[in-house]
């Protein structure tokens, strides 16, 4: 197996556990014991401790250099709320109100917010293959949340609420810890981020407990935190070592693929043949942003 075969195997093997977590989290659902919550605030927890005892391991006291620059630690703190655990949080939220499927698909609109974003920011025209992505989005998800009939929603308003809300905390998840990641290390931010979201959540995580958990429910959690967190991060961020970041975006489609697999056949979820299309058309908008494109003009501002 060659550098580039490895890459591809690890992203591949990442996004679909990430996949995997949403349709674990499908299953937890079935039983009215579980809440969004308690969920989310039980996996910042154990997976932030988890992943800040691997980076001591590795690296030792290094792993306290934000708390020596105040501004870093709050944005990181700010990061952990709205980037990890708000993107958690109404994922499983989405998943709870519809399947595991559908909130996947709806988080891939997250790049087409950021290059709406980056646009108003910079003031730049978006690439015409950008402007295309959109319209390919938006027709994607016309289609995935009307089940190809105009006349009516396939998916309720609280779906497609937390859906699209999904989306803008997963674009948060992706664009807030750039400079953090460069300055401290991607494994030490996420061990912080996942551990304040965790410490914010918990008064709620005392005051609606989650009762008579089974020790099979027991396991989809550690399941989520392990397999669908953890192991997800691990494999593939270490995948863009050996393949290029454009090529392990494209992999990253394997998650929606695996999520609606598995949730069709193992929980029989509704997921047709139009949400399907609609589906892929989100999933290919996002693919088609990483084409090659010249870089758009800036925008000139109206003059008075």
């Amino acid at each position: 197996m060659n550098r580039k075969q490895h890459g591809i195997m690890l992203a591949v093997v990442g996004a679909s556990l990430w996949g995997t977590s949403g349709t674990a989290a499908e299953m937890l659902y079935q039983h009215a014991n579980i809440n969004t919550l308690w969920l989310v605030g039980v996996r910042a927890w154990l997976a932030g401790v988890m992943f800040l005892l691997f980076s001591y391991l590795r690296e030792g006291r290094k792993i306290f250099a934000i708390f020596h620059d105040k501004h870093d630690l709050l944005y990181g703190a700010l990061y952990g709320l709205f980037g990890l655990v708000g993107s958690q949080l109404t994922y499983f939220y989405c998943v709870q109100l519809s399947n595991a499927p559908t909130a996947t698909v709806l988080v891939f609109l997250a790049p087409v917010l950021i290059i709406a974003f980056m646009a108003a920011k910079t003031r730049q025209k978006p690439r015409r293959v950008d402007l295309l992505s959109i319209a390919v989005a938006l027709v994607g998800t016309v289609i995935l949340v009307t089940n190809g009939n105009l006349g009516h929603l396939a998916v309720t308003p609280a779906t497609l609420f937390w859906g699209f809300l999904s989306a803008v905390t997963q674009a948060a998840d992706i664009m807030m810890p750039a400079k953090l990641f460069k300055k401290y290390g991607t494994i030490d931010i996420l061990s912080w981020g996942m551990l304040f979201g965790g410490i914010v959540l918990t008064p709620v995580l005392l005051a609606v407990p989650a009762k008579h958990v089974t020790l099979p429910e027991w396991g989809l959690v550690l399941y989520i935190v392990v397999a669908g967190t953890l192991l997800a991060y691990a494999l593939y961020l270490s995948s863009v070592l050996y393949i290029s970041a454009a090529l392990a975006g494209i992999l990253e489609a394997f998650e929606p693929l695996v999520a609606t697999i598995l949730s069709v056949s193992l929980l029989g979820s509704d997921f047709g043949i139009m949400k399907m299309v609609g589906g892929a058309l989100i999933v290919l908008a996002t693919g088609m942003q990483l084409l090659p494109s010249p870089r758009g003009t800036k925008l000139r501002r109206k003059q008075a």
